[in-house]
């Protein structure tokens, strides 16, 4: 599966042989500050449980959760994903992404968040996607505006990472079809 972005960039599922760009890449403090599943420093060993628990969801539900974000010679560059809720949230993703600084900038991280959103809508299933961002992470909040959310609003202490309790801005995207009857 291969989703084009620009500019000969595109999506594509994660694989085996992305391990090297993952710890290239999540070796970045400032990176894995503003992301919170991401630990620091990023090893081999992250980067090998990531990939092998992103191709064994594959294999499980038929269709990967979580993508790379490409260059033209197929060097991973960056990911995007979706958590799927169980049970009662089972209607809903939580949308995950990062980019590399030296790609940030240049639309990719939009572009992407389109692409995914229309793949959890239209291929997941999915009426709800969300995403947070801490509150200092402007760059982040302006991706999710460009990408057609809203911030519906502050979440106090929503998340801790090392230790430290974060704020966060809470963004959703809907399905228009499955919009509630109010």
């Amino acid at each position: 599966m291969r989703i084009n972005l620009h500019d000969g960039f595109y999506l594509s599922p994660v694989q085996e042989g992305d391990q090297a760009a993952y710890v290239e890449h999540l070796n970045d403090k400032a990176t894995s500050d503003c992301l919170l599943k991401i630990p620091y420093p990023y090893t081999q060993k992250d980067a090998e449980f990531w990939v092998r628990s992103c191709t064994d969801l594959k294999k499980t539900n038929g269709r990967p959760h979580h993508f790379a974000f490409r260059r033209e010679d197929d060097f991973l560059i960056g990911g995007i994903g979706l958590y799927v809720g169980s049970g009662t949230a089972a209607h809903r993703g939580e949308l995950g992404y990062w980019l590399a600084k030296d790609y940030r900038g240049r639309g990719l991280a939009s572009a992407g968040t389109q692409a995914i959103v229309l793949f959890g809508l239209t291929e997941l299933g999915l009426k709800r996607i969300e995403a947070t961002t801490s509150t200092h992470n402007q760059s982040s909040q302006h991706v999710l505006e460009r990408a057609g959310f809203t911030r519906e609003g502050l979440l106090a202490s929503y998340h801790i990472k090392d230790g430290n309790l974060i704020d966060v801005y809470m963004f959703s995207t809907l399905d228009p079809a499955a919009a509630s009857p109010s």
